[in-house]
């Protein structure tokens, strides 16, 4: 017996006397509390506050009592775990044997004791005896899997304790004990202490086998789920194909990855990986695993379709389901920005700028989003921030290439596009996307051969999208354009997509210029029915583009069908008057003469402020149906109304001007009193189906008309820059009593304003022959 052992049984003996009778030398009962009993057999426990010769003072759960010493037969002192357990190290234990381990392991992890972590030590010493002894595994097993049953004081220790629980665990799989959960729970204990590589080799190792063994097939599905979030992905794909190709199965995780794998490849423009994610993402639902991350990607691939409603259901689905890390925020933002709810998509992306590493960098989105929103300069900045990036990918350069293309349209992207198609490893998807940003260039150009020939090289490329043959049938117009190729391409992108507009309102073009009326209308009805009828029959100027196209168009193909017209473009020989059947009042310091192929009303206002000076012509065509004129506001003072005007002898008349502040409005003349409207009264908003409309002053041309229905029930209608800006305004216009049309201007006292009349065109029903009588 040594030293020490010899002071602890010493000590032991010192606390241990007995008055009546003696304790054994080793007490191995344990014992909460002291236990004093009398020698009328009674029994106390509790705590002794004092002993003295004659007395011992005592306190139980009733209270202080005191004993006299020639009553007590025993006392047994408190005796916690840790005593006894000192007491059985000190017996008849062998510190150099596997089961004294296990033996003392096992005591001080019963309920009773609680010593957790002196038997887990024990535990471990005896399986680092004999590691072939399933025994201890068994008991260490449920505690190492609940992390949360130990405590430790300091960091050092718990790292100590993970590195023991690591070569305690890597001992039984290198014995081939059979236990579930033990590969698993090593490799995500080296993982935790960072020891990875050592993870992927001890995965590696097990995966060798045969794959109709379930720990090699368990190994594998692991390996693959480890290498990826290690960044390995080609690693960790072909681990994954070897279990798929294997026989090997697949589980929730390996087809999770799968999925994102083959979400990647058919952004990076591999087609034939788009059916496998709706067969994966099956797989995945039979298996249960229907979890926010697979909606994330299937709901990616929507997007890039541009099915954006589908992809909007998954994204949401994604974040019920609890994916909200940057990744997700990133993409979901994405799909909010691409239909205009620009502030929900930066306020995903705020979370994103902060969170881990995403596939899709979250400054391209965040950049979509200002430009969208017209930061068109902050946006640039951000997409070449992104390109900058060590790791940024050809996608990354070539959206900062179009953004400053977007926002510079004089700049040349050739050189930096050439720069992106010379790198050293450029796939066809790259090459694609390149000759279609230099198609697009060309395009924007006008330079149609240049645009065809890039254009054709990216649908060589794979890159044969309905969006890129559109691009290429509007290419095929102009000199050694191929009208069929053209109306291959648009017929091709109207099948695909009968739902978008844009393709039906560029085959109405086409047709159009190929002189198919008929052909033209039927394809903008088509585009025209997209959108719901409230929206058609609206005309508000914040419509979307291609219904705002498609109306126009459908109103210029019926008049060139159903009406015809006569014009006045000022096209007059050097110096020669206005003419041409207009009268002039221009008493008022205002002159009107020709420049440059218009009409002008160029002068300061004198002798009485608010006089009109006005430009006039009679109007003789039967069967009117519309007055059309361009104008262009050159320049007016705070006063200046500026007008297009129809009027008749006998007084009545309608007025389409503009006021002083750019607000347009109509005068009806005629009545007791001159009815006046602007386009932003309220009150009458109803009435006339006002739509607030502003003429801004600039010199950008204008377009103004008169338009009258055929039977004059409907009332007059007024339209600025194909906008209906006031409709059943009650004027028919009667040619009879001398109808004239022309234009106005009037201003203060000395205030100068010039207005340009580039074109004055009068429209009027085709004549229909009843009888060799026209009507």
């Amino acid at each position: 017996m040594n030293k020490y052992n010899r002071i602890v049984l010493l000590s032991l003996l010192l606390f241990s006397w007995s008055v009546v009778e003696a304790q054994s030398a080793i007490d191995l009962e344990i014992r909460a509390f002291d236990l004093i009993e009398l020698t009328n057999g009674n029994q106390f426990e509790g705590t002794i506050l004092a002993e003295l010769t004659e007395l011992i003072q005592f306190e139980t759960s009733a209270g202080k009592v005191s004993f006299k010493m020639s009553e007590v037969k025993s006392i047994r002192y408190r005796n916690p775990p840790e005593k006894v357990y000192q007491a059985r190290r000190m017996g008849d234990f062998d510190v150099a044997s596997s089961e004294s381990q296990f033996e003392i392991g096992q005591w001080c992890l019963d309920p009773g004791v609680g010593l957790l972590e002196q038997g887990v030590s024990h535990l471990e010493e005896s399986v680092r005896l004999d590691p072939a002894a399933p025994a201890p595994y068994l008991l260490l097993m449920p505690i190492y899997q609940q992390t949360q049953l130990r405590q430790f004081k300091t960091r050092d220790q718990e790292m100590a304790a993970a590195v023991m629980m690591v070569e305690t665990l890597l001992r039984g799989v290198q014995a081939g004990i059979e236990q579930d959960g033990l590969v698993e729970l090593a490799v995500t204990q080296l993982i935790q202490i960072g020891e990875h590589e050592a993870a992927v080799i001890l995965l590696t190792q097990i995966s060798e086998g045969e794959m109709a063994d379930p720990r090699v097939a368990a190994a594998l599905k692991k390996l693959v789920v480890l290498l990826d979030s290690l960044g390995r992905t080609a690693e960790s794909r072909e681990a994954a194909n070897r279990l798929r190709e294997g026989g090997g199965g697949s589980d929730v995780e390996v087809l999770q990855r799968e999925i994102r794998w083959a979400v990647l490849d058919y952004a990076a423009g591999s087609l034939e990986s788009r059916e496998s994610i709706e067969q994966m993402f099956e797989d995945l639902i039979v298996a249960g695993g229907d979890d926010g991350q697979s909606y994330l990607y299937r709901g990616s691939a929507r997007l890039l379709d541009d099915e954006l409603s589908l992809a909007q259901s998954d994204f949401k689905k994604a974040f019920r389901a609890g994916s909200v890390d940057a990744i997700a925020a990133t993409t979901f933002a994405l799909s909010f920005a691409r239909m205009g709810y620009f502030e929900k998509a930066l306020d995903l992306l705020s979370s994103a700028s902060s969170g881990s590493k995403v596939e899709v960098d979250w400054r391209l989105v965040e950049a979509y989003v200002l430009e969208s929103r017209g930061e068109s300069r902050a946006a640039v900045d951000l997409y070449l921030e992104a390109a900058l990036q060590a790791d940024a990918t050809w996608q990354s350069r070539l959206l900062s290439i179009e953004a400053r293309m977007r926002l510079e349209p004089g700049w040349d992207p050739t050189p930096e596009i050439e720069k992106v198609m010379r790198h050293d490893v450029l796939s066809s998807a790259a090459f694609a996307e390149c000759a279609l940003v230099l198609g697009d260039h060309a395009l924007s150009l006008g330079e149609l051969a240049e645009a065809r020939r890039w254009l054709e090289y990216a649908i060589a490329s794979g890159l044969d999208g309905s969006d890129v043959m559109l691009r290429l049938g509007l290419a095929q117009r102009g000199p050694g354009g191929d009208p069929e190729r053209a109306r291959e391409s648009l017929t091709l992108v109207t099948i695909e997509q009968p739902k978008n507009p844009d393709g039906w309102n560029a085959l109405a073009e086409f047709l159009h210029t190929s002189g198919d009326l008929q052909g033209a209308r039927r394809a903008l009805g088509k585009s025209l029915e997209l959108f719901p009828e409230k929206l058609r029959e609206s005309w508000t100027p914040d419509s979307p583009a291609p219904l705002r196209w498609a109306l126009r168009a459908f109103r210029r193909i019926n008049r060139t069908l159903g009406e015809e017209y006569w014009f006045d473009d000022f096209e007059r020989e050097a110096d020669s008057s206005l003419q041409n059947n207009w009268r002039e009042e221009e008493a008022f310091g205002v002159s009107v003469s020709l420049q440059d192929g218009m009409a002008v009303l160029d002068g300061v206002q004198k002798h009485q402020p608010d006089r009109l000076t006005t430009m006039k012509r009679e109007v003789l065509t039967p069967r009117l149906t519309g007055i059309r004129s361009t104008l262009r506001l050159l320049s007016a003072g705070a006063g200046t109304r500026v007008a297009f005007r129809i009027e008749d002898q006998s007084g009545g008349g309608l007025i389409f001007f503009r006021d002083p502040d750019g607000v347009l409005g109509f005068a009806l003349l005629g009545g007791k009193e001159i009815e006046m409207v602007r386009s932003d009264d309220v009150e009458q908003a109803e009435d006339y189906g006002l739509i607030a409309t502003s003429w801004d002053l600039d010199d950008r041309a204008h377009q103004l008309e008169f338009i009258f229905t055929r039977d004059g029930k409907k009332g007059a209608e007024l339209w600025f820059d194909g906008i209906l800006v006031a409709q059943k305004i009650s004027y028919r216009p009667v040619r009879k009593s001398g109808l004239t049309a022309g234009f106005s201007g009037q201003a203060p006292l000395g205030e100068r304003y010039k207005l340009a009349v580039e074109e004055f065109e009068v429209f009027r029903r085709k004549a229909v022959s009843v009888r060799e009588q026209e009507y």
